[in-house]
């Protein structure tokens, strides 16, 4: 059943914000930092593009509910965006609405606009997949704003996992470590064609597999990565 009631929507929201921040509170972090200045939640060099993984959303999250820096996020249109958008509002983030099936153009348009002391995050496989499969948003963006990708994974030992169609959410247990290794940010050039567009957008996935599996390694194993969701068989046909 869907809710359509804005109110009620936005009591989910906020509910789940509050009990989120407690569970942020829990929490202890962890970065790896390919260099200084790179951290969504602290002081950045820069008003980077965070490109990171759908199922991997909310731990960059708790993070920035306990510091608040302004941040723009793409949220999709689909009525789950809806809670999202609430829980973002009073989480403090400024979300920007669209995806690559509804109104990814104009979202674009809307997060080239977005003020410069913003970061914005982005996660370019989208709620509808293919998990951990790349989609051009971010180097698009990055082309036609002058800002830099930053590629980030996270892992959560032990957490809960939540699978859907598509993708899932790793969802951390309260008082469990959060570890986060971030990247090299990726420059891409101004005013791109499709086919250079594609090359870059090739490169930010092998960065951000590449960043996987060298945290699994360090974490002691794949194990800590959440696996790739069972695919469902009728959205597989409906998306077909």
């Amino acid at each position: 059943m869907r809710i359509r009631s804005p109110r009620l929507t936005a009591a989910i929201g906020w509910s789940a914000a509050v009990v989120f921040r407690q569970l942020a509170r829990t929490l202890h972090y962890e970065l790896l930092m390919d260099e200084p200045g790179l951290d969504p939640s602290g002081d950045v060099a820069e008003p980077f593009i965070y490109a990171l993984w759908h199922d991997q959303i909310l731990p960059p999250l708790a993070r920035h509910t306990l510091t608040q820096p302004p941040v723009a996020a793409l949220v999709s249109r689909h009525q789950d965006g809806s809670y999202l958008v609430e829980f973002m509002k009073y989480s403090g983030i400024r979300a920007v609405r669209g995806s690559s099936a509804r109104g990814g153009d104009q979202a674009l348009r809307e997060l080239l606009d977005v003020p410069p002391e913003y970061r914005i995050f982005i996660t370019p496989d989208g709620p509808r997949g293919p998990h951990h499969q790349l989609k051009a948003g971010p180097t698009y963006l990055a082309s036609r704003s002058g800002r830099r990708i930053v590629p980030v994974v996270t892992a959560v030992p032990g957490c809960w996992y939540k699978s859907g169609s598509w993708t899932g959410l790793q969802i951390p247990k309260p008082f469990s470590t959060v570890y986060f290794r971030l990247g090299k940010p990726l420059a891409v050039p101004p005013d791109l064609g499709r086919d250079e567009l594609a090359q870059y957008t090739q490169r930010l996935q092998s960065q951000l597999e590449a960043l996987e599996a060298d945290l699994a390694e360090k974490l002691g194993g794949d194990a800590v990565i959440a696996p790739l969701p069972a695919i469902n068989t009728k959205a597989s046909r409906r998306a077909a």
